[in-house]
């Protein structure tokens, strides 16, 4: 099950208000690939471009749409949001395009799609993952937390 970019743009704005479309549509690359990352799965559908200016999304208006109903979706959302949306548009696309997925989007006769295959595994990726001065827990610690909750939790 997915749901649609304008919901995942809603969401966005309920965790940061007042951010410009323009960003936000640069966040939908964070938020889609950190959720692809995650689960397997795309949060929306829509599909996604390389452009000069970063990325852009089919079929997104902007306009008011219902929040997505699940909450791994909103938990998605809300950890892109926090880790990403700190920085300028400029910085963004930076980061943007020198990620493989968008490397190659814009290689001739690509078609400029991001493929959600490149960025699942770009935001697997063990420098992403598993980055020693990262504060937050990795893949294996969060393995062995899952161990002990599972040996806590009543049968």
């Amino acid at each position: 099950m997915t749901t649609n970019a304008d919901s995942v743009l809603a969401a966005i704005d309920r965790e940061r208000p007042g951010l410009r479309l323009g960003k936000k549509i640069l966040l939908l690359f964070f938020v889609q690939g950190h959720h692809l990352a995650d689960t397997g799965e795309p949060l929306f559908a829509e599909p996604m471009y390389a452009t000069g200016s970063g990325v852009d999304v089919d079929d997104v208006t902007g306009e008011p749409a219902p929040l997505p109903a699940d909450d791994l979706y909103l938990e998605s959302i809300g950890y892109a949001v926090e880790r990403y949306a700190a920085l300028v548009p400029a910085d963004l696309r930076a980061l943007i395009q020198v990620s493989q997925p968008w490397q190659a989007a814009t290689k001739p006769g690509t078609g400029s799609r991001i493929e959600w295959a490149h960025l699942r595994d770009w935001f697997r990726r063990p420098d992403e993952t598993d980055d020693p001065d990262d504060e937050r827990p990795n893949r294996a610690a969060g393995a062995r937390a899952e161990t002990l909750w599972a040996d806590r939790r009543p049968e």
